[in-house]
């Protein structure tokens, strides 16, 4: 386990401020960053949480792709005398952010969303459906490998989820400390934000595996319905503008499944599936997947500080 002394780092610009600590970065060090807590001395601050989502960085690949290229991960503990402080994490790439009014800010997947009359929006060229539909099917591979590794996402949503165009439609997860291994209690206790909750979660609960894939099934809905705060329940109110007709057949008919009760939602892989251009058939797990021959294929953190959305703690 790699531990770093605060006093051994040189604090460079605070970059963000959010409800659980700030975020800095380090004089001559570009590729990295530190997310400091607000109080080292919180109970509620599992060290052991933090420690074995660190031990799990070597262990996570998507498409070949070392986790710190999809996510900003922590990698170290930062200590100060018998506290821990904070963590480090990889910076957010440049690719992950736009610039407007002179300002970097951080592309977050509610940008999709974005209308270009808005002038802070003006000039930013945004994915087409396409692309969309692709920065989609790579959120839900990245959940998937999450899942796999039996780690919980928990606070899956817009501010948590940054798109990039270039060199391809891709995604990064942020806010990685919020996340927890199954059967571990968080770093610090879990939030969720407003209008993502899932409406049949017993209350109190931690967040689930079945809770995250309700989540990424608004995620796909918002985003390819143009909506914030649509819901499966209200699938028939909602047009899907230029989505190619099979992938819309396939996303309608999970999100018809994510309407219904807890432990049937489709998984992060189906929702990988269904937004693929392969021809899948749907089987029962554990048995074998038939996938067809491959059609062919179309074509951390800025310099500016973040705004954090507001979210509430679970009750207890």
């Amino acid at each position: 386990m790699t531990d770093t002394k605060l006093v051994n780092l040189k604090l460079g610009a605070k970059l963000g401020d959010g409800g659980q600590g700030k975020v800095f970065e380090l004089a001559g060090d570009r590729s990295r960053v530190l997310k400091q807590y607000h109080n080292a001395a919180d109970p509620s601050l599992s060290v052991a949480s933090l420690e074995a989502l660190i031990a799990m960085r070597g262990k996570l690949t998507f498409t070949g792709r070392p986790v710190d290229r999809w996510a900003a991960w922590p990698s170290a503990v930062v200590r100060s005398d018998s506290y821990v402080v904070g963590f480090l994490m990889p910076r957010v790439p440049v690719d992950f952010t736009f610039e407007a009014h002179g300002r970097r800010r951080l592309s977050e997947l509610g940008v999709l969303l974005a209308k270009t009359s808005n002038p802070l929006f003006a000039g930013i060229s945004l994915p087409n459906i396409d692309e969309r539909i692709a920065i989609l099917r790579n959120l839900a591979g990245a959940v998937s490998v999450l899942h796999e590794h039996r780690i919980v996402f928990g606070d899956l949503s817009f501010a948590n989820i940054l798109w990039a165009r270039t060199p391809e439609p891709r995604i990064m997860l942020i806010d990685c400390d919020g996340m927890r291994l199954e059967g571990m209690p968080a770093v610090l206790p879990q939030a969720e934000t407003g209008d993502w909750e899932d409406p049949l979660a017993a209350p109190g609960i931690l967040p689930t595996f079945d809770r995250d894939c309700y989540k990424l099934a608004l995620a796909v809905m918002r985003i390819l319905g143009r909506q914030t705060d649509c819901r499966p329940t209200e699938l028939a109110d909602i047009a899907f503008e230029g989505v190619e007709k099979t992938i819309e057949q396939r996303v309608r008919v999970l999100l018809e499944q994510a309407a219904g009760p807890e432990g049937t939602r489709p998984s992060a892989r189906a929702w990988e599936a269904a937004l693929s251009d392969r021809v899948t058939v749907p089987v029962q797990v554990g048995a074998r997947r038939t996938i067809a021959a491959p059609g062919p294929k179309p074509q951390l953190l800025g310099n500016s500080e973040r705004k954090f959305r507001p979210v509430t703690p679970p009750k207890r």
